[in-house]
């Protein structure tokens, strides 16, 4: 019995409404894309629905307590919520650079990593005190005029 799944194509700003036919796991034909872009997602979100992820960890030691981070590849859909509460437990330590592989191979998918997407000095290295002359005053006590 052929069965009709529906999406909506996110490959380009067109966004065209797609209908995926199949029978159990067999993709019979895919309707409604003005490109091919729209049938390759259509085929993707039906065998292995993907997304890309990105948020932020904390950081110490750094002028902001948060770094933002990505994923390098997009990852199981299914896994996304595993994804976050793994990138969550992470705690880095300034100086990060940017691109910095944070997590390698993440969630053991080879070649996907988590990646810094900013860099943040360590604080210490940011930081500049500037001594200026006290401004000269008055017998009164006030500064002077200049």
């Amino acid at each position: 019995m052929t069965k009709k799944k529906k999406y909506v194509c996110i490959g380009c700003p067109i966004g065209c409404p797609l209908q995926l036919e199949h029978e159990e796991n067999q993709i019979k034909e895919v309707s409604g894309n003005e490109c091919n872009r729209g049938a390759k997602y259509a085929r993707q979100e039906f065998t292995d629905p993907r997304r890309n992820m990105s948020t932020t960890v904390l950081i110490s030691g750094a002028l902001r307590q948060r770094l933002p981070v990505k994923v390098s590849g997009a990852i199981n859909k299914n896994r996304i919520l595993e994804a976050a509460r793994k990138i969550h437990e992470l705690q880095v330590v300034a100086p990060i650079e940017m691109g910095q592989v944070l997590i390698k191979d993440f969630l053991g998918e080879k070649d996907i990593h988590v990646v810094a997407c900013r860099s943040m000095k360590r604080l210490s290295d940011t930081i500049t005190v500037f001594r200026t002359k006290k401004p000269e005053r008055s017998k009164a006590g006030k500064p002077k005029k200049r």
